[in-house]
């Protein structure tokens, strides 16, 4: 019975402190942009070129708030957000409507 209590004091520990190891990626939740501000935002990135980070919301595929990084460029088709990451590996298609917030990569 001490070996089951032992491993039940372990798991704790390990939700005690919390996910953070498993979640690096997402550092802080950010607040909700305006609409207006993120399109001024996502316009600057795509005319400058400059690797951003996008926030987006929680959607039917993600029940979550996820974070992207790379170069944002508009779809020429749609009305989704192209983000490519630096090592050109990952592209990520985006819908304007779920993002939540935008930053540039320091």
């Amino acid at each position: 019975m001490s070996k089951l209590a032992i491993e039940t004091h372990h798991i704790f520990d390990v939700f005690k402190k919390g996910y953070g190891s498993l979640f690096s990626n997402l550092s802080k939740v950010q607040p909700q942009m305006p609409k207006n501000q993120l399109l001024l935002f996502l316009k600057q990135a795509v005319r400058k070129q400059q690797r951003i980070i996008v926030q987006v919301n929680p959607t039917a595929y993600s029940d979550q708030i996820n974070e992207y990084r790379g170069t944002a460029s508009f779809s020429p088709r749609s009305a989704q957000i192209i983000l490519k990451t630096t090592n050109n590996h990952t592209t990520y298609l985006l819908n304007a409507k779920d993002i939540r917030h935008i930053r540039i990569v320091n």
